[in-house]
């Protein structure tokens, strides 16, 4: 009869634990979640900078996304099939048919970066940041 209790009250125990895991606010581990705000930068000009917006077919080469330093880069990579996105040092994500890879990023360091598919092993396309304006 007393194990019955304890149990019952376990019960009610990991159930409440559930449910308070449900509801908190979740922590951004920077897993880079397409859901993450980028903060706006200012440039020396004194308004904030444009969005640069490009979205790239996984099947297609050659492709070409150009920024300047201090720009927010929102890069949305479209497959007919399961495919595996890597963008460099940004990460890596996975495009699906009804599901695009989305890469959200400051530009802030200068130079060329490949955005590849991984499996085949394959580039589709490049990101040049630029130096200042």
């Amino acid at each position: 009869m007393v194990a019955r209790r304890l149990l019952i009250i376990l019960a009610v125990l990991l159930g409440l634990t559930a449910l308070a895991a449900g509801v908190a606010p979740r922590e951004d581990l920077g897993g880079g979640g397409s859901n993450t705000p980028v903060p706006t930068v200012t440039p020396r000009g004194g308004t904030a900078s444009e969005v640069v917006k490009r979205t790239l077919d996984a099947g297609a080469t050659g492709q070409r996304v150009v920024a300047q330093r201090g720009q927010t880069v929102e890069l949305t990579i479209e497959s007919d099939s399961l495919q595996t996105v890597s963008l460099d040092d940004a990460g890596v994500h996975t495009a699906e048919p009804d599901s695009p890879a989305h890469f959200e990023l400051l530009a802030d360091v200068p130079g060329t970066y490949t955005i590849d598919l991984l499996d085949p092993d394959q580039q589709i396309g490049t990101l040049e940041v630029r130096g200042d304006r």
